[in-house]
């Protein structure tokens, strides 16, 4: 908290004024964050070229959050405390993965509910999705082993798992060309 209030400006008490807890102010944070990963989805597409599209931009807002060197530093953070601190890291895992998994789950039901998607298991197409966007290159950086992808890489990563997705489950007759 002290942190927060010096980079801030302002006072510990201040900061206590507007967040009782440390997980209170952690929370917020990550919900703020991942509001932006939300935005590519907000208005659902009436098309399968734009529902492709959509599926890459909110893919690639999810792993430029991810990749983002404050979100590393936190997922260290959560990482190294969070068998000593376990209710930061429920906080952090609610209002972050958990909340954005949901978020993309409803997404998705959505698409298929209008007819874009052809879907089984909604909480089991979402997991993949996520899995491929992020795919070993998320975790690579994460441990340090490669140093963040170029912009041209994040596109690739992302574009051929929404391509791999859409065959697994875009409508029949549409198809999708993988590229």
């Amino acid at each position: 908290m002290e942190a927060v209030a010096r980079e801030a400006g302002v006072s510990k008490v201040t900061v206590y004024g507007h967040f009782v807890t440390k997980e209170a102010l952690f929370g917020s944070v990550i919900r703020r964050e991942t509001a932006t990963i939300r935005r590519g989805l907000d208005n659902l597409p009436d098309t399968h070229e734009a529902v492709r599209q959509s599926l890459i931009e909110v893919g690639l807002s999810l792993v430029r959050f991810l990749l983002e060197p404050h979100v590393l530093a936190v997922e260290r953070v959560m990482n190294t405390q969070g068998e000593q601190y376990p209710e930061l890291l429920q906080a952090f895992f609610e209002a972050g993965p958990w909340a954005t998994k949901q978020w993309l789950q409803e997404k998705l039901e959505g698409l298929a509910q209008t007819g874009h998607l052809t879907l089984g298991a909604t909480t089991l197409a979402a997991n993949q999705l996520c899995s491929m966007w992020q795919g070993m290159l998320v975790t690579e950086v994460r441990m340090g082993v490669r140093h963040p992808p170029s912009v041209e890489e994040l596109h690739h990563q992302i574009s051929s798992a929404v391509d791999v997705f859409l065959a697994a489950y875009g409508k029949p007759n549409q198809g999708s060309v993988l590229r």
